[in-house]
């Protein structure tokens, strides 16, 4: 009786110590078979209840996810759901711009230009639909050149999208490339054109008349924005930029182009003040600062 009883705890403790034994075992992305590199492939395919896992850390400092209802153990909690792609959420704020370069520059003895509001969406605080309306002007008579061009007060509209390389760090600071088409629709004329002086020395000159045109442009786009005081900040843009189409004229070209500037440079840059309105006030995780 007493050998039998003796019997019984022996092998009582050697399941423990096999049971222990298998709950030691750890992994190192998925389950594998004990004391091979070869994996379970036996494993059920359904979802495991998040609510049975404990997550603890082994002798080498790996992070193990122990399935509290098979024994099994995980590193790196590799059956857990990925974490999310993007932090922010998808309508996340709507930005509204001024242009001020055009305005700052002509007080600076810049003849052409006046300025443009503007405006994005964030989506994701990734992606930034953009669309501006503005207005230019030009009255330039050019240093040695016998000749004054006028363009009258005329609109001009921008639409394009912008992509923010940090996404996932803290939106009052962004860096963006992005896209933009321009269109205008405008007047111009060339004036007080000197010939020649004549045999009197009297000056002859003519005015060309008015021309009416179209053209549209394309900008490459890379952007800087800072935030200054609670929701204002600053923006600076460096664009390259070119004439994509236009209306055809027997004299030639416009020198200038509203929202686009003279056609003496293909970079050019601007400075904006910038309002950020939130539009959704989730709480987030916390971001790099």
């Amino acid at each position: 009786m007493f050998k039998r009883l003796l019997l019984i705890v022996l092998a009582v403790m050697a399941l423990g110590v096999t049971g222990l034994n298998a709950q030691r075992r750890v992994t190192p992305v998925t389950p594998r078979q004990p004391g091979t590199s070869a994996p379970v492939t036996d494993l059920t395919k359904k979802p495991i209840d998040p609510s049975r896992l404990v997550t603890t850390t082994d002798a080498n400092g790996n992070t193990v996810t122990v399935d509290t209802v098979t024994g099994r153990e995980y590193v790196d909690s590799t059956l857990l759901p990925p974490p999310p792609k993007m932090i922010y959420p998808l309508v996340h704020q709507a930005i509204v711009g001024v242009n001020i370069w055009d305005g700052f520059m002509r007080c600076l003895s810049q003849k052409y230009g006046i300025g443009d509001i503007w405006g994005e969406v964030s989506l994701h605080n990734r992606y930034f639909p953009f669309f501006a309306v503005g207005l230019g002007n030009i009255s330039d008579t050019p240093i040695n050149k016998n000749f004054t061009y006028k363009t009258p007060i005329a609109p001009y509209f921008k639409l394009g999208a912008s992509y923010n390389f940090f996404y996932n760090s803290n939106p009052d600071y962004r860096l963006q490339a992005g896209l933009r088409y321009g269109f205008s629709a405008y007047k111009w004329t060339v004036s007080d054109v000197t010939v020649d002086e004549g045999y009197w020395d009297n000056p002859t000159g003519y005015s060309m008349p008015t021309q009416s045109a179209t053209a549209g442009y394309l900008e490459i786009v890379l952007a800087l924005k800072v935030k200054i005081f609670r929701n204002f900040s600053a923006g600076w843009n460096v664009l390259y930029h070119s004439v994509i189409h236009q209306s055809s004229s027997a004299y030639g070209n416009p020198m200038y182009i509203p929202g686009y500037g003279k056609r003496n440079g293909a970079i050019t840059a601007n400075f904006s003040l910038i309002y950020t309105l939130p539009l959704n006030n989730k709480t987030l995780p916390e971001v790099e600062q």
